[in-house]
C-alpha cells in the first residue's frame, strides 16, 4: 500500500510537469507492458496511473483568453514589475508608483507580454507562462483605485521604508547590483527555519517542533508571501505531522503542493528539496548521501540555469545557513536604521572566488546525469561511483565537442539579424551579421555572447557583414572584444575558410543602394542548401535568377526582413524552399514581415517561421535527417510541421 501510494504521488507529479496527457499515457503504457505480461499485480498500477492521468487533466492550463477590464489586486512585487489578479486571471504590470502589496488597479486595456525567445536563454514571455500569466495591462495616472490595507501591506509597507536588506531578502526584490550568489541561495527564510528546528529539538518534543515551525510558517506567509519554498515546506511539515512512513510523508507533501501550486510542478525551488528528501531513505549512509546530492545539486544547476558555481556548488548548505543569519540579522537591524546588512552581505559574497561552468544541458547530459545517480544510489562499489561522479563532472566540459548536429540558428534579437553556422564536434562557427537596435541595443551581450559561452564557442571562423546598416552590424565591436574571431567578411569575393561549400553569390552585380550591396551567402550540407539574401532587393533578386538560372535552395532567409521591396513572387517559386525565415522584431515600425510577402510565400506553397513571433529558430542536420526547433517550442520535419 505504502509503495502504491508513493507511485501514485509520482504519477501525479510528473503528469503535471509533463503536461502531455497522451504522450504520458503512451510512455507509460509501453514500459509496463512487458511487466504486465508477465505478472498481473502490476495492471493495478498501470491503473492507478492512468486515473492520475485523468485527474490531472483538471490541473492543465487553459488556452489564454484576453482578461476582462475589471479591478487587480496586487499579489507579487519584483524589482521592475508587479503580478496583479482579479481573482481569475493574473496580469503583468509596470511603471507603478510606491506599489504595496494589496494595492487595487482598475485596468481596461491589456496586450500579450512578449520577449525575446532564445533556446538555451532565460525568456521572460515563457518564465511568466509558468505561472499562467500571458498578458500586460497598460496603467495609467489614474489606474490606482485604493491603496492595501491588509497585514501583508502594512508589514511590506514598513520593510519598504525602512530596510532594503529586508527586501531583498524576504520577497526576492534585489539592487541591480546584488551579486548573483546572493540572488540564486533563494529565500533565506528557509535556511532561518532549518535552524530554529535544530535549536528547538533540545528542548521539545518532535510532534511538538512540527507543528510550531506550521504556525510560524502560515504566519510569515500571510505577513509576506507564500512563495514555492514556503508553500512546499509548510506540506512537508503537515505531512510529517500526520504520517510516520516516509512513503506516506512524500506523497503528502507531493500532492497537497500541487494542488495549491500545480503550475510548479518544475520549480527548481520544488524539485531539489523534493529530491534531497528522498535520499534520507535511500541513501545508506552519510557519505553516500553527500555524494548524490552534490550530484543532484550539479545536474540540476546545469539543466535549470545552463551555469553553476564552484563555490557556491562546494558550499551550498554553509552558504544557506549564513543567509538565514544575514536575515535575523537584518530584521535585527530594524532597530539600528545606520547599519544596513545588506551592504557587508554583498561585500563578503562579492570577496568570494568565483569560478563559473557554463553548459547548455541537454539530452545526452541528462542521460549521463541520470545514469550517475542511480548508479551512486544502488551500486556499493566504491570504484564504480567514482568513475559515475567523475565522468558526470567531466560531461560539461567534454560534450559540447560531441555534439554530431550541423546547425544554423537565427537568432531572436527584434529588429535586426544574426546568424550562427555550426559544424559538428565544433570543428567551425560562423556568423553572418551581428545586428543591434534601438529596441534592443545590447544584442551581442545579453543574447549572443551568453548563448556562444553556453555553447562552449570561443572562436569563430569567420563573421560575414553583408552590408554597413547597424542592424546588421552594430554589434561588431562587443563581438571584437570579447571572442577570437579569424576573418571579417565585408566584401563578396572574400573566402570563407570551412570544409563544406560556402559562396558569395553574385559577386559582380549592378546596385546603388546600400542594402543591394548585401553578401548573399550560399552553402550547402548534407544534401541541404540554405540561401541568406540580407536585405538585398528585388532587383537583385532579377539579377540573381538571371546568373544564376538552376538557382535551388531548401532553406531561405528571405530578404530585408520580409519587407514588401525583397522577395519578388518569380524568385520565391524558382527558388522554391521548403521553409522560409524571417528576422523581425515584434511590433517593429517599418511594418514586417509585410502582408504582401506572408501571401507570396503562402501562394508559392512554401512553409514560413518569423522570429518575432517563434523567437530563435534553430536548423539541425544529421545524416538527411532535418529538422527545426524554435524559441517557444516548436519542433518540425523540414517540410511538415509537428
Amino acid at each position: 500500500m505504502k509503495r502504491n501510494v508513493f507511485f501514485l504521488a509520482v504519477g501525479f507529479w510528473l503528469s503535471l510537469a509533463i503536461k502531455d496527457i497522451y504522450f504520458l499515457l503512451i510512455l507509460f503504457v509501453c514500459g509496463l507492458f512487458l511487466l504486465c505480461v508477465t505478472n498481473t499485480k502490476y495492471l493495478g498500477i498501470l491503473v492507478i496511473w492512468i486515473m492520475v492521468c485523468l485527474v490531472s487533466l483538471c490541473f492543465y492550463p487553459e488556452q489564454p483568453t484576453i482578461p476582462k477590464p475589471d479591478t487587480y489586486v496586487i499579489e507579487e512585487i519584483k524589482a521592475n514589475y508587479a503580478i496583479a489578479s482579479d481573482s481569475t486571471t493574473k496580469v503583468l504590470l509596470y511603471d507603478l508608483q510606491d506599489i504595496d502589496y494589496g494595492d487595487q488597479y482598475k485596468i481596461k486595456e491589456f496586450k500579450r507580454v512578449h520577449s525575446l525567445n532564445n533556446l538555451s536563454l532565460f525568456s521572460f514571455e515563457q518564465y511568466l507562462q509558468t505561472s499562467d500569466i500571458y498578458y500586460q495591462g497598460n496603467v495609467h495616472k489614474n489606474s490606482l483605485v485604493q491603496k492595501g490595507r491588509s497585514l501583508r501591506s502594512d508589514v511590506y509597507r514598513f520593510i519598504r521604508h525602512h530596510s532594503s536588506s529586508l527586501q531583498g531578502l524576504l520577497y526576492g526584490i534585489y539592487k541591480e547590483d546584488t551579486p548573483d550568489l546572493v540572488m540564486r541561495l533563494s529565500l533565506p527564510l528557509m535556511a532561518l527555519f532549518y535552524s530554529v528546528e535544530k535549536v528547538l529539538k533540545r528542548f521539545v518534543s518532535s510532534s511538538g517542533i512540527t507543528l510550531f515551525m506550521i504556525l510560524i510558517g502560515l504566519l510569515c506567509g500571510l505577513m509576506f508571501v507564500f512563495t514555492a519554498s514556503l508553500c512546499r515546506y509548510i506540506c512537508q511539515k503537515i505531512s510529517r505531522y500526520f504520517f510516520m512512513e516516509w512513503e506516506y510523508q512524500f506523497a503528502c507533501t507531493t500532492f497537497l503542493f500541487l494542488l495549491l501550486m500545480p503550475q510548479k510542478a518544475l520549480s527548481f525551488a520544488f524539485v531539489l528539496p523534493s529530491l534531497f528528501s528522498l535520499t534520507v531513505v535511500l541513501c545508506s549512509g552519510s557519505v553516500q548521501r553527500w555524494l548524490v546530492r552534490k550530484l543532484l545539486l550539479f545536474g540540476l544547476s546545469f539543466l535549470y540555469f545552463q551555469e553553476i558555481d564552484g563555490f557556491s556548488f562546494l558550499c551550498f548548505s554553509w552558504l544557506r545557513k549564513w543567509s538565514g543569519i544575514v536575515l535575523l540579522l537584518a530584521c535585527v537591524g530594524l532597530w539600528f536604521p545606520a547599519v544596513d546588512i545588506s551592504t557587508y552581505w554583498t561585500a563578503f559574497a562579492n570577496a568570494l572566488p568565483s569560478f563559473t561552468w557554463f553548459y547548455d544541458a541537454g539530452f545526452l547530459f541528462l542521460l549521463v546525469w541520470l545514469t550517475a545517480c542511480f548508479g551512486l544510489l544502488f551500486y556499493r562499489k566504491q570504484r564504480i561511483t567514482v568513475l559515475l561522479s567523475v565522468a558526470t563532472m567531466l560531461a560539461p566540459f567534454v560534450l559540447p565537442y560531441c555534439d554530431p548536429f550541423f546547425r544554423v540558428t537565427v537568432f531572436s534579437i527584434g529588429q535586426a539579424d544574426c546568424t550562427l553556422i555550426t559544424e559538428p564536434f565544433l570543428r567551425s562557427a560562423v556568423l553572418i551579421d551581428c545586428g543591434e537596435n534601438i529596441m534592443h541595443p545590447d544584442n551581442m551581450e545579453k543574447v549572443v555572447l551568453p548563448y556562444l559561452q553556453k555553447k562552449h564557442i570561443s572562436r569563430i571562423d569567420a563573421v560575414i557583414l553583408t552590408h554597413e546598416d547597424f542592424d546588421h552590424i552594430g554589434g561588431i565591436e562587443t563581438l571584437k572584444e570579447h571572442l577570437q574571431i579569424n576573418t571579417i567578411i565585408t566584401q563578396p569575393f572574400q573566402k570563407i575558410n570551412v570544409s563544406y561549400p560556402f559562396y558569395s553569390l553574385l559577386e559582380n552585380r549592378d546596385a546603388k543602394e546600400e542594402n543591394d550591396k548585401s553578401i548573399i551567402s550560399y552553402f550547402t550540407y548534407d544534401d541541404q542548401s540554405y540561401l541568406w539574401m540580407g536585405d538585398a532587393s528585388r532587383m537583385i533578386e532579377e539579377q540573381l535568377l538571371h546568373q544564376y538560372p538552376n538557382l535551388k535552395a531548401d532553406i531561405l532567409k528571405v530578404g530585408h526582413h520580409g519587407s514588401k521591396t525583397s522577395s519578388l513572387p518569380d524568385f520565391l517559386y524558382h527558388v522554391h524552399p521548403q521553409l522560409a525565415l524571417i528576422s523581425s522584431g515584434k511590433g517593429n515600425r517599418y511594418g514586417h514581415p509585410d502582408l504582401e510577402v506572408i501571401n507570396n510565400l503562402q501562394k508559392a506553397g512554401i512553409d514560413a517561421l518569423n522570429t518575432a513571433d517563434v523567437g530563435m529558430i534553430q536548423i539541425s542536420s544529421f545524416h538527411g535527417l532535418h529538422f527545426f526547433q524554435t524559441g517557444n517550442h516548436i519542433f518540425g520535419i523540414i517540410g511538415s510541421v509537428i
